[in-house]
């Protein structure tokens, strides 16, 4: 799976070559909700190639598969930007849903 379209916290920055994603059988350290098919989560992941880091998922309600769409270091209130993320990404679902 491509991190193509991932949001970085070092934007600009060359990507590095393939990052291993996470286990997809892993759940996500919380679950923000479901929408349009798909639900939205938050997994910490400490092994990942740039150190420590926030990774928001989305994946389809019927699959344990989940993609990577944002990346933020573990530090400081980083887990509250990507709460954040996860709640617009969820609630940008549900426009989609509603607009069906």
């Amino acid at each position: 799976m491509s991190d193509d379209n991932v949001i970085r916290p070092t934007f600009g920055a060359p990507r590095p070559a393939a990052p291993p994603e996470p286990d997809p059988g892993q759940p996500p350290m919380r679950l923000f909700g479901a929408a349009a098919g798909h639900r939205v989560g938050l997994i910490r992941d400490p092994a990942a190639q740039e150190g420590d880091v926030f990774r928001i998922v989305v994946g389809p309600e019927d699959e344990h598969a989940v993609e990577t769409v944002a990346l933020l270091p573990a530090a400081g209130d980083t887990e509250g930007e990507a709460e954040r993320i996860g709640f617009a990404i969820l609630l940008a679902l549900e426009v989609v849903e509603g607009a069906v």
